[in-house]
């Protein structure tokens, strides 16, 4: 069972949530996380089920997902890392023109709200009450949280409601197409999360690309860096990143970023063409080593005789 938000905040911030996944709002101070971390251990601890498959997940919930989200939290080079990615997201949420859609009560009112702080607090604080009592709804809770951080944020970046958004109902059943009808209909394919977060870190990745062109490498790096924050993910910008460290000269990150873009998408043409430009400059260099390097001189050989020398 795989541990990951893939709603609200976390959509964004390559299927992860730190905040939402302990349950605490993102201005929450580090003694408030380690308070509500300690919560959550206790009303996870194995100990504390009866049946073996849920004493399972509770040890899993805890260490694949709770526990992740404490250690970057609880540190706090880490924590403030993980702050820098959430204020270029709430920077970039009006950017891009990203708004938010609530698809439950308490994300609406949180949406919606004169007072955003007051109900964004008191929201939070009812989800996070059931979070881990339901091991099964663990997950689901967690990610209605995330919609909460994500509205929030998007909010506190200036973002407001000019009218109440749609609810988001079950679509009245329709009838069977017959068999001729299905084939005829043109395949579609819905939104996925990964083509909103690509249009989210587009803005860092043409910047880059100019930059690249004229030459400003160490610019074209921190665009790349601040949008691989926002989507470690990206194929194309580890792959881009990969070009740029190559017009340096730096071979060994352009390799890192090569291959890291191949792992992510083995058909990305960049990081292909990268890696093969890599091995044509190295195949070259040791020749060139080879060319220079002086002959090694020649060993006399010595008789039998010669080792006691001339009478």
């Amino acid at each position: 069972m795989p541990f990951e938000i893939n709603h609200g905040l976390g959509r964004f911030n390559s299927q992860r949530d730190l905040h939402a996944a302990l349950g605490v709002p993102l201005s929450a101070a580090p003694g408030e996380i380690r308070k509500r971390y300690l919560k959550i251990a206790k009303t996870l601890h194995p100990d504390s089920r009866d049946d073996e498959s849920g004493k399972k997940m509770a040890s899993d919930l805890l260490s694949k997902f709770v526990n992740p989200a404490y250690e970057v939290l609880s540190q706090e080079k880490e924590r403030e890392e993980y702050q820098v990615i959430l204020r270029l997201l709430e920077k970039q949420l009006l950017t891009a023109n990203i708004v938010p859609t609530p698809t439950f009560d308490l994300a609406r009112e949180v949406f919606n709200a004169a007072n955003v702080e007051e109900a964004y607090q008191k929201a939070l604080n009812t989800l996070a009450q059931d979070q881990y009592t339901d091991l099964n709804n663990a997950l689901k809770i967690s990610e209605q949280i995330s919609e909460l951080n994500l509205i929030y944020l998007w909010r506190s970046a200036g973002g407001k409601a000019t009218a109440a958004p749609p609810i988001v109902s079950a679509p009245a059943p329709q009838p069977k197409p017959d068999e001729t009808q299905v084939r005829a209909a043109p395949a579609t394919t819905p939104p996925t999360e990964t083509s909103k977060t690509e249009q989210f870190t587009e803005q860092y990745f043409r910047r880059a690309e100019e930059l690249l062109n004229k030459g400003i490498y160490l610019e074209a790096i921190k665009e790349l860096k601040d949008a691989l924050k926002i989507d470690p993910r990206s194929a194309r910008c580890n792959a881009l990143l990969g070009k740029v460290y190559l017009q340096q000269g730096s071979l060994s990150m352009a390799k890192i970023h090569f291959n890291q873009a191949l792992k992510l998408n083995p058909q990305e043409v960049t990081a292909i063409q990268g890696l093969e430009e890599i091995k044509k400059r190295e195949r070259k260099a040791q020749q060139q080593r080879k060319n220079t390097e002086p002959p090694k001189p020649e060993k006399k050989k010595s008789s039998f005789f010669g080792l006691f020398g001339k009478k």
